[in-house]
């Protein structure tokens, strides 16, 4: 069942907005980012339960993972002592990213 791409790319960015990420997408890879004070373990697990609520609101159409700086891995480490959160979805639905990317080369403006 197709779903309206442009109302679910905005989904995303208002999921973005209302939990303090950044969202990008460079070719069929969406990323989510966010800063914080670096070594604030509580910032970081805050980043680490909360990035999932915009990066799940992609679906896959298409084989593919996440990854980043979660904190099941040595990205975690990496994110805790720079302060800068990072996750990457790829397989995610081409409709949707081709909306989001219009989406935010449109907010920029």
């Amino acid at each position: 069942m197709k779903t309206n791409a442009k109302a679910d790319a905005q989904s995303i960015i208002d999921m973005a907005d209302k939990t303090g990420f950044s969202v990008s997408v460079r070719g069929s890879i969406m990323t989510v980012t966010k800063t914080f004070t670096a070594g604030n373990s509580e910032a970081f697990r805050e980043c680490d339960m909360m990035y999932g609520c915009t990066l799940e609101l992609l679906p896959r159409t298409s084989p593919g993972s996440d990854w980043g700086s979660d904190g099941g891995g040595v990205g975690g480490g990496i994110a805790f002592n720079s302060g800068h959160f990072k996750m990457n979805r790829s397989g995610g639905s081409k409709r949707i990213l081709a909306a989001l990317t219009k989406l935010l080369l449109d907010k920029a403006k």
